[in-house]
């Protein structure tokens, strides 16, 4: 009897689960569910490394303006530069400069004249002719 009891207990319990189950609603055919979108990160675009130059200092040679063209005697060799027509004005025979190229080619970037410091003025050490010393 014990195990009669127990058989109806589970096939009662097996009835209303598949009950529930059943009384769902079935999902249309037609709406598929939803694939998860991908997600897009978008990124700034990697910054270009900075702008390397090549750094020449050295005296002006010559100059040629109608070209652009100045000669840069630097470490014993000398460097043709092309320039741009408003640096190449600045620029005087015999002066001394640093041109930054831009890298691989002779393409001045920058130009500027070296200024040599100025020598310290020194102070008169002897008195004045119209003074006496104590």
């Amino acid at each position: 009897m014990k195990k009669m009891l127990s058989f109806i207990a589970v096939l009662a319990l097996v009835c209303f689960t598949t009950t529930s189950f059943a009384a769902e609603a079935p999902k249309p055919a037609a709406a598929k569910p939803a694939a998860p979108k991908a997600v897009v990160v978008t990124t700034e675009p990697a910054k270009a490394p900075a702008a390397k130059y090549d750094v020449v200092i050295g005296k002006v040679m010559s100059i040629d303006k109608a070209k652009g063209v100045i000669v840069v005697k630097a470490k014993k060799e000398e460097k043709t530069i092309v320039v741009k027509p408003e640096d190449i004005g600045k620029l005087k025979k015999g002066e001394m400069i640093k041109v930054a190229l831009t890298a691989g080619t002779n393409n001045a970037a920058k130009v500027r004249p070296l200024v040599e410091p100025k020598k310290p003025v020194k102070k008169a050490t002897s008195m004045p002719a119209g003074k006496k010393a104590k």
